[in-house]
């Protein structure tokens, strides 16, 4: 653990241009790291997930030295999009393009300022804490009262051309004035054969009546902790979709905060798991104001020996009535060697409320692939239809058809692997 403080050590003496209010931010987010540690069995909510490759491995914060030759790397945004670009984490305004009523600016020119940009770290989550300390990436998107963007906006946080064990820990804050719109992918691919840790934390805030279309693609390669916190104020509307493929271990926590009455949450997530592969996601969703309503839906695939957790809890506060929530997790084990460990909670200390919550895991239906073969259907291309069927379902709540491509494509990329795996 002794080397995160030689890693904050390095980045204090690489920025020494930091306000004093800012480093001892850092000490104390670092401090708390150390006490609390990386989690163990023992921590109930951590329990199904081995932590302990991330201190196995001696990470190094990424440097500029890390970005070189800009032009040769692949950063092609979606059509039709807006973009934001971080290369190894380093943001490259010079290829970011974003509309007006938004603007971009680094956390460090925010703090300056001193302006309130959430940057407490969590008393819970230990690797908040630590990207609170080692933060090297830290970007605020606000968009203005009234602005309505017709195209999403495409952030990409790519890693690539590594050599060495590096680490990242990104803070992106997205801000939404009262009645504005827009749609954000936020896509984090790898392209790199060495070993590297990401570790992320989102927080995006919605003002009144605001609507926010959020699609978290997740193709790292490498180890990748995400930390997701939406806080929704009255009326505001949120959709959201989490695309999980390809990262030896992962570990994605959402918080859903409803800080004002009559706002919705659409919560929807897709996990795509191979080999040894590990993905562990915890959603918390608290009904705080009465009137709200949100909806979960999270599915994985599994093949091989990989292995999923999805823990998931819905919290309706007392007061917090008309609440209406539902919570399902659905699993495709293709594997007998693969597992799945599913918890839904509910907890609710109000009265008049409709909640539900449940949770499936099973195989291929026998009967479902006889009736496809005997139409003259093969083996291979039956199952492939039936995975893309049950995978079909989240992808049609993605507004941008882009995006959609993008993911239907991705999924049918990940079964012919295994097809010819």
């Amino acid at each position: 653990m002794e080397y995160f403080k030689s890693q904050l050590d390095s980045l204090n003496n690489q920025w020494t241009h930091e306000p004093e209010k800012m480093m001892h931010l850092r000490n104390s987010a670092l401090e708390q790291f150390l006490q609390m540690g990386l989690p163990n069995k023992h921590w109930e909510d951590w329990q199904f997930t081995d932590f302990s490759p991330f201190d196995k491995t001696k990470f190094r914060i990424s440097s500029a030295d890390d970005v070189k030759d800009i032009d040769k790397y692949h950063t092609q945004s979606f059509t039709d999009s807006f973009s934001i670009i971080i290369l190894n984490g380093h943001y490259q305004p010079q290829l970011s393009h974003v509309p007006n009523g938004v603007t971009i600016r680094t956390l460090f020119d925010v703090f300056i300022k001193d302006e309130k940009v959430g940057l407490s770290y969590s008393e819970e989550n230990p690797f908040i804490a630590l990207n609170t300390s080692l933060m090297n990436c830290g970007l605020v998107v606000d968009v203005s009262d009234g602005i309505q963007i017709d195209k999403p906006i495409h952030y990409q946080f790519i890693s690539t051309g590594i050599k060495d064990n590096i680490m990242n820990h990104p803070r992106l804050l997205i801000r939404l004035g009262e009645n504005s719109s827009t749609e954000i992918i936020e896509h984090y691919k790898g392209e790199s054969t060495s070993l590297y840790w990401n570790n992320c934390v989102t927080v995006c805030e919605l003002g009144k009546n605001g609507e926010l279309h959020h699609t978290r693609i997740q193709e790292d390669t490498g180890y990748h902790t995400g930390n997701m916190e939406y806080h929704l104020q009255n009326d505001a509307r949120l959709n959201t979709l989490f695309f999980n493929s390809g990262t030896e271990l992962y570990r994605g926590d959402v918080n859903i905060n409803f800080n004002g009455q009559n706002a919705s949450a659409e919560l929807n997530g897709l996990s795509l798991l191979n080999n040894n592969q590990h993905m562990d996601m915890r959603i918390i969703v608290d009904h705080a104001y009465p009137h709200c309503t949100s909806n979960q839906l999270f599915k994985y695939i599994l093949d091989n020996k990989s292995t999923g957790v999805f823990n998931g809890r819905v919290i309706v506060q007392k007061d917090s009535q008309k609440t209406d929530s539902s919570q399902s997790n659905k699993n495709l084990l293709l594997s007998k060697s693969s597992s799945m460990n599913s918890n839904p909670q509910l907890e609710i200390y109000a009265d008049d409320v409709r909640c539900s919550h449940g949770s499936t895991t099973g195989q291929l239906d026998e009967e479902v692939l006889y009736y496809l073969r005997s139409r003259g259907i093969d083996a291979v291309m039956a199952q492939q239809l039936m995975v893309e069927g049950f995978a079909g379902e989240l992808l049609v709540n993605i507004k941008n058809e882009k995006t959609i491509t993008y993911l239907s494509n991705k999924l049918t990329s990940w079964l012919k692997s295994l097809e010819n795996g």
